[in-house]
């Protein structure tokens, strides 16, 4: 893996934080999506030409903060492999400052930053919106673009004046997620995930140990340890949202034959299989649900079109990671979880995947990548709606953490994106006896 380093350009306000430090907070519980942490973490992050992505970070603190960032590139390289590439640049944050960058554009240092420009022509002494407004306010260093076509992860780490880590909690994040469909930008966005630090975060200088217990106030470990298990409450694949179902802009019954029956189904009801257009036991009735969920894929797999379904993405990322030697940690830290999936009626299924340095998939894409409808968590095969799936490291592994997306479509194949935080539940450490401890080993300078 090829590692990319960029150097902040300090404006003379970072030079003087220099004397100023870092005060470290004391705080102890289980990882974050909400409070101020050491560690941030964004598992998805994407700028393709259908999608790009917002990255805001804040800082929570009265004190000048410094911090280390790495974007893994996950897309895959000319040979069909993941480029597993590393490139890493430093933020700099004044007291309460938030700031933001788009990764496609990356944010570069001006003295003049604006939102706003004198027209020209007719326009001469109107104020118009800069182009370049996305890069007004203080800027935080200089902030590297993403190559085209990435698609992997950021996560930033709190560092003081001379780059050394430590447990300061004073970091706060959000993505938004732009994906252009039908003409239009669709976004959806999410928090970073936060793991705190404790007094003794960086002790072992860029060997970041996550093994701090989520259940004590006292100081054992340097960083708060990974959930042990991740929960995600869903609807079934290719299940059609109720919302989507009840506005009539689902499947719709046809060629119903009228009945006397009044409770019998009729043309233009609302429907998600042809079952639903016919009377109980009538197997040869002949009517239809069109329009009916459905999702079309290409030869590869990738899902091209939506009808009046509903899919879950989750994306992936170990808990341990190796930013010095990117390549040999990837099959060092790879975690295989087990998926725990409940129906409405509580029966229970299992499956399981490995997730090396980043993964992102729908869910039947894990085991019928080219029949959804087969898929364990497909509607038909589940027989009900409401889905829990339990994300579980196998005995011996480190954690992981991610994100999950659901999109929704209607009979016009219209998608509605969003993203969600996963439930975390447990920590890691605990649960395996402090055995199992997860790393995130930084690059040296």
């Amino acid at each position: 893996m090829r590692t990319v380093k960029w150097s902040a350009l300090l404006s003379g306000f970072c030079a003087f934080a220099l004397a100023m430090g870092v005060m470290t907070s004391s705080a102890h519980a289980i990882v974050t999506t909400e409070r101020g942490a050491s560690i941030l973490a964004f598992p998805k992050v994407l700028s393709t030409g259908a999608a790009d992505t917002i990255i805001q970070i804040a800082n929570t603190s009265n004190n000048m903060v410094h911090a280390r960032c790495f974007y893994v590139n996950a897309a895959d390289d000319d040979f069909g492999n993941p480029q597993w590439q590393v490139t890493d640049f430093h933020i700099w944050l004044t007291k309460q400052q938030p700031t933001s960058w788009q990764v496609s554009t990356g944010r570069f240092i001006r003295n003049d930053d604006s939102c706003e420009t004198i027209g020209g022509g007719d326009l001469a002494g109107l104020f118009e919106p800069d182009e370049e407004c996305a890069q007004a306010g203080l800027d935080p260093g200089a902030v590297p673009p993403v190559p085209e076509g990435f698609t992997g992860e950021l996560k930033c780490v709190e560092v003081d004046v001379s780059d050394n880590p430590l447990g300061g909690n004073h970091l706060k994040g959000e993505a938004t997620i732009k994906t252009l469909g039908e003409g239009a930008w669709d976004t959806a966005k999410y928090n970073a995930i936060g793991i705190l630090g404790t007094e003794i975060a960086g002790e072992t200088g860029n060997e970041l140990l996550l093994d701090q217990p989520s259940d004590t106030e006292d100081v054992i470990g340097q960083y708060n340890a990974c959930p042990n298990q991740l929960i995600v409450n869903h609807f079934a694949e290719l299940s059609t949202d109720p919302t989507v179902l009840s506005a009539g802009m689902g499947g719709t019954c046809s060629g119903v034959v009228a009945t006397l029956s009044t409770l019998a189904p009729s043309n233009g009801d609302s429907c998600t299989v042809d079952a639903d257009c016919c009377e109980p036991d009538d197997e040869s009735c002949g009517a239809t649900c069109d329009g009916g969920p459905a999702v079309d894929l290409d030869e590869e797999g990738n899902v091209t079109a939506v009808t009046s379904a509903t899919l879950t993405e989750l994306t992936l990322v170990p808990c341990s990671q190796n930013y010095e030697d990117p390549f040999s940690s990837v099959s060092e830290n790879a975690v295989t979880v087990q998926f725990e999936i409940y129906n409405e009626f509580e029966e229970a299924f299992s499956f399981s995947t490995t997730v090396e340095c980043w993964k992102k998939f729908f869910l039947f894409q894990l085991d019928a990548p080219f029949n959804p409808e087969n898929s364990l968590w497909a509607f038909n095969q589940l027989g009900s709606l409401g889905v829990q799936t339990r994300i579980i490291p196998n005995p011996g592994e480190g954690g992981v953490i991610g994100v999950a997306g659901i999109v929704r479509a209607d009979s016009m194949s219209t998608q509605a994106r969003t993203l969600m935080n996963i439930h975390m539940e447990g920590d890691r450490w605990s649960s395996t006896g402090g055995e199992v401890v997860d790393r995130v080993i930084l690059s040296g300078q």
